[in-house]
């Protein structure tokens, strides 16, 4: 019988997944703001399972100090792994022009130093597709869109990016997403976004998917492939 095995394709600091879920065999966490890239990087230097995400998320827009961009820059050229997120846009969250800003400028970098990059959207996904148009498929990194839900029209629109993944979470643990079978086997993650209510292995049979493709899958987003 082979044995399974689970990445947590999207977590935080304050859970890391593989500690507490049998069958889980690493964490991708994503440090949200400056204060935690630090935090974030000394666990990674103690657990070669927890893989890690750094950036500025979009709630926390307000705590960003002058040279948040170099310095950033300077740890992902620092440690060849690590990758950008959480990054993105939430219309229910203010300042969305400052949103905007940080996203392109964080995404910008993460296309300059070709790094995997873990995307929050929250009501703004033309957006978010308004941005995506400015560049040609080819520049683009590999994409996680986490805790994944939309409308046919968007998710249509999405599934023309082939870099494109989409990670399922609580939107569909609490019944919020049903189309999971429009998406293709080869582009699905699953997540757990730090709750600890959410036991990936159940997850999987929730969706009905070969957690073998799903954890091929996510080693492919490690990997920016």
């Amino acid at each position: 019988m082979s044995i399974m095995k689970i990445i947590d394709a999207h977590s935080h600091i304050e859970y890391i997944t593989h500690n507490f879920q049998k069958d889980v065999v690493g964490t991708l966490c994503c440090a949200t703001k400056e204060l935690e890239w630090g935090v974030l990087s000394e666990l990674l230097h103690k657990d070669k399972n927890i893989y890690g995400a750094f950036g500025i998320h979009p709630w926390f827009v307000d705590s960003v100090e002058p040279g948040f961009e170099k310095r950033l820059e300077d740890l992902l050229k620092t440690n060849s792994e690590y990758m950008v997120g959480e990054i993105g846009l939430d219309k229910y969250k203010p300042d969305m022009e400052k949103q905007l800003e940080l996203f392109q400028k964080q995404l910008d970098l993460a296309i300059r130093l070709q790094r995997s990059v873990f995307l929050h959207c929250v009501g703004a996904w033309d957006k978010i597709l308004h941005v995506l148009k400015q560049y040609k498929e080819s520049e683009l990194p590999v994409m996680v869109l986490h805790d994944f839900s939309a409308n046919n029209d968007i998710l249509t629109k999405l599934l023309q990016y082939k870099n494109i993944y989409f990670s399922l979470g609580k939107n569909v643990v609490y019944d919020r997403f049903c189309r999971i079978e429009e998406i293709p086997n080869n582009r699905i993650l699953i997540e757990t976004d730090g709750d600890k209510n959410i036991i990936l292995k159940n997850l999987i049979d929730k969706i009905s998917k070969n957690e073998s493709v799903i954890y091929n899958n996510t080693l492919r987003v490690l990997n920016n492939e």
